[in-house]
């Protein structure tokens, strides 16, 4: 019931987490009824629904809940570089962003980092709100800051969503830890 309710706010964590699943054809895009993600229909597709929600509930199920990653903009940077040091598909991750004073969350998919110098790197995002626009989460690694235009579902106006190393407002979960038996 409280996963269900807090479901009543957005499935962004299920689309992010089954999203990297898809792209790292860990799961068969084929069993919800089309060749490509891009072609699915999340109206009327029960089993679709199903397994996105599924898969935002593993952000309260264990071990993914403790897999979370949390750190400093500049630590959540060099998590991701580490993780895709072996092909963006060795390892994959959910990102959450939050407001600092915490009113508000989101979660996009990490799909690669790009240096753009000066100590700014982008965090590249696919957002289920912007299906299909190029987004990226800006971080300044010498400010140690980040920021990112989000909205908590694609309904409502976006806000700027930002942090720097003492709000814990950027994290990451590692797919691999959804992937294994969870426990409530």
């Amino acid at each position: 019931q409280q996963n269900n309710a807090s479901m009543s706010g957005g499935h962004c964590e299920g689309f992010a987490a089954l999203s990297l699943l898809l792209y790292s054809n860990k799961i068969d895009v084929n069993k919800f009824g089309a060749s490509s993600a891009a072609d699915l229909k999340l109206e009327g597709n029960e089993l679709l629904q199903r397994e996105i929600a599924y898969w935002f509930v593993t952000q309260a199920t264990q071990p993914a809940a403790s897999a979370i990653i949390k750190g400093t903009p500049t630590d959540i940077v060099n998590v991701l570089k580490q993780g895709y040091q072996n092909g963006a598909a060795s390892e994959t991750y959910a990102v959450g962003i939050y407001k600092p004073d915490r009113t508000g969350g989101h979660a996009v998919t990490a799909y690669g980092v790009a240096n753009q110098g000066n100590g700014l790197v982008w965090i590249l995002v696919y957002d289920n709100n912007y299906p299909k626009d190029e987004r990226r989460i800006e971080v300044d690694t010498n400010a140690n800051t980040w920021k990112y235009e989000a909205a908590i579902n694609p309904n409502v106006a976006s806000e700027l969503y930002q942090g720097d190393a003492s709000t814990n407002t950027l994290e990451v979960v590692p797919s691999s830890a959804r992937l294994v038996p969870q426990t409530c």
